[in-house]
Formats: C-alpha cells, structure tokens, sequence
C-alpha cells in the first residue's frame, strides 16, 4: 500500500488536475515528510560534530571552564563555541524545495478530492516566508543572553505560531473526507 501511494504520487509530480484519495495521499506524504526529516538529521550531523569538537578543545585549552560573567552581567558564551550555522543555509533550502516540489501535485489534488481550490495548499507560505526574512534577525536578537526580547522577537514568535495554526488547519482539511461523487474538479478519486 505504501509503495503503491509512492510509486502512484511520484508518476504524477507534474499533474495538478483531479483527485486524489486520503489513502492514496498519507502515506506518500508521510514518506516524504520522514525522507525530509531523516535528510535535515544529516544534514546537521557536521555541525553538530564540529560544535562538539569545538568545545572539547575550548575545554582542553581552557580546564577552568567558561568565563565567569561580570558582576550584574549575563553569562556570555565564548564566541569560539558558537557553530556555524551558515553552511546549512543552502543545503536546507534546497531541502525545503525538493519537499515542496514532491508534495505540490499532491497536496493540491487533495484538496480537490475536498472540494477545494488547490490554493488552499498555500495556506502556511506567508508565514513561512516571512519567518524565513525574520527570523535570523530574531535570532540574533535572542542570542544576546542579557537583551530584553525586542519587538522583532515578539514579532517572530507571532508569525512561528500563526503558521503553526494555518499548517494545522491545512492538515485537518487535507484530512477530511473526500467528497463523494463528482464535484468540481472531477469524478471521485480512485484508490485502494
């Protein structure tokens, strides 16, 4: 059943007409979004090894530890220890990209299957979009351990959970019960 959902939503990437059913669709989604996750996991396996590697020397050079913070000042960590998180920035865009693209045709021939435009599936963008402009401002902002938060971090925590609500929403939709029979966009889906 899972290979037959991955095999039937790969041979149809490029086709955003008619529906498609909820058995049909989960596990290829759930494959997709565990690929993703198995993917991004190795993906950070080098960074978090080089952060691991940095603080064992930073320890070895220094044995009385971290620096003890000035009276009435916050703890600092030395910037040494700090990853590079930099290097991630491309492989994990291109990540997102290659998810979207296999999810794109599906999610939209779901949202058929509901009785609803496949513009529905861009529910969560905005908020994406406007976490990925944001957010690494915001999280400089929360790296400086004795700042107040600023409006930029109240802003980013905001829009991180307006796009929790709409993804939710999206997948409560994407969850529903087909429609029965034709509507709009076709005849009822096919599936196992």
């Amino acid at each position: 059943m899972v290979f037959a959902s991955i095999r039937y939503n790969l041979a149809r990437l490029f086709e955003f007409s008619g529906r498609e059913s909820r058995a049909l669709f989960w596990p290829y989604a759930i494959a997709v979004f565990l690929a993703g996750a198995v993917a991004g996991i190795i993906l950070m396996v080098p960074v978090l090894m080089d952060m691991m590697n940095r603080i064992v020397a930073y320890l070895q050079k220094h044995p009385e530890g971290l620096p003890q913070p000035q009276p009435g000042q916050p703890a600092a960590l030395p910037p040494e220890l700090m990853p590079d998180f930099g290097v991630l920035l491309m492989p994990t865009a291109m990540l997102g990209l290659v998810s979207l693209f296999l999810w794109t045709a599906a999610v939209v021939r779901r949202l058929h299957d509901c009785d609803r435009s496949g513009w529905w599936g861009l529910l969560p963008v905005p908020f994406q979009l406007a976490g990925a402009l944001v957010g690494p401002a915001a999280m400089r902002a929360m790296m400086d351990l004795g700042a107040a938060p600023s409006a930029l971090t109240l802003l980013s925590a905001l829009n991180s959970l307006a796009y929790w609500v709409a993804f939710i929403a999206l997948v409560v939709i994407l969850a529903g019960e087909g429609m029965p029979g034709s509507n709009r966009f076709g005849d009822a889906a096919a599936g196992p």
